[in-house]
């Protein structure tokens, strides 16, 4: 990126515990790692279940439980260092939802099921301003469903969240989040639980709202597949740490860490025909009790030096960083696998 663009979100040296009441114990969920996102850019953060993904995204917005504790480093929303910030802070500053807003993995659980979805709308807009008058924010919730691709927006007003399908709660979630003009959205797995036509609509529009909005995006997601067509930067989280970060391009058709060929090769597009992959072993329970490398136990390329000493980031490029022993100018090279090597062929083939 260059270095004009302007910041909008970072995190520097991040790391936060969850505090156990009753066993008097601090369990480590982000280990000291941070990233920034640039303005009208769409920056993925992808890894599996358990490796810190919403938790360091709801850091952002204010969102993480009460116990949880910043330990050390910065949080920069818009300019605004918001590590201290408690919920007084948050409500007082209007951030949340006019400057960063979020859509989260399940729609049904985001909406009221009690209320139609035009009183949401409407009601959120007058909460927050965004239209002078009940009639006012009628017509504004109705333009807003209507650039989200709810083409019968009238009626859809008139339902309850029960009764659309998942596509068209998402697109109202959407709506929501867009309601108050944000500057930057973040995307908490919001296709999980789509079928895949329906999830290649919402990535469109998803690539719509950031042209139309001139929004920055933070996608969350365990599947690279998804992010490849919507990311200008990828990010690989692992055991609450990035590990790998460049431009989509570099990580799509050239990554270096071996999680990210465990999570290319357990694509299912890639093993067509065949039993499916699974990256043996899982993501450690414990982040306290890590030493070395945290893939270490999962790495078939493991070097000794794993097992001591955490591998600081390697320069693959000006915007390609992997953190590896294996790119160490003392470690003996070793050969992509033919599978990966395949897969980013495909991806520059599909992108």
């Amino acid at each position: 990126m260059s270095k004009k663009e302007k910041i909008m979100v970072k995190i520097e040296d991040l790391k936060v515990t969850f505090y156990n009441k009753a066993k008097k114990t601090h369990n480590t969920v982000i280990r000291n790692t941070g990233f920034e996102l640039y303005e009208k850019e769409v920056l993925a953060i992808i890894g599996e279940s358990g490796s810190g993904k919403s938790v360091i995204t709801s850091t952002l917005i204010g969102l993480l439980s009460n116990a949880a504790v910043i330990e050390e480093g910065r949080v920069i929303v818009d300019g605004i260092d918001v590590t201290k910030f408690d919920e007084s802070d948050w409500e007082e500053s209007e951030l949340r939802g006019r400057v960063i807003s979020q859509v989260f993995q399940n729609p049904m659980t985001a909406l009221n099921p009690t209320m139609k979805i035009g009183l949401q709308l409407i009601e959120g807009a007058l909460i927050n301003f965004r239209s002078a008058s009940k009639k006012d924010a009628k017509q504004d919730a109705i333009n807003l469903m209507l650039r989200v691709g709810i083409t019968n927006a009238n009626q859809v007003m008139k339902l309850y969240p029960h009764q659309l399908s998942g596509g068209m709660r998402q697109r109202v979630c959407i709506a929501v989040a867009l309601l108050c003009q944000p500057k930057i959205i973040i995307f908490d797995e919001p296709t999980t639980a789509l079928d895949p036509t329906i999830q290649a609509e919402i990535l469109e529009l998803i690539r719509e709202i950031k042209d139309v909005f001139n929004v920055s995006i933070i996608f969350i997601s365990h599947d690279l597949g998804v992010v490849g067509s919507i990311a200008d930067r990828i990010a690989i989280m692992y055991a609450g740490k990035i590990i790998e970060y460049g431009k989509s391009k570099e990580v799509l058709y050239n990554s270096k860490h071996p999680y990210t060929w465990g999570l290319i090769q357990s694509m299912p597009d890639v093993n067509l025909g065949q039993k499916l992959y699974s990256i043996p072993g899982s993501v450690p329970s414990n982040f306290n009790n890590i030493i070395g490398d945290a893939f270490v136990t999962r790495n078939e390329y493991a070097l000794d030096i794993d097992f001591v000493a955490h591998p600081p980031f390697f320069k693959i490029s000006n915007t390609h960083f992997v953190a590896s022993w294996l790119y160490d100018s003392r470690a003996i090279k070793i050969n992509v696998p033919d599978i990966i090597k395949k897969r980013h062929h495909q991806f520059k083939k599909q992108h």
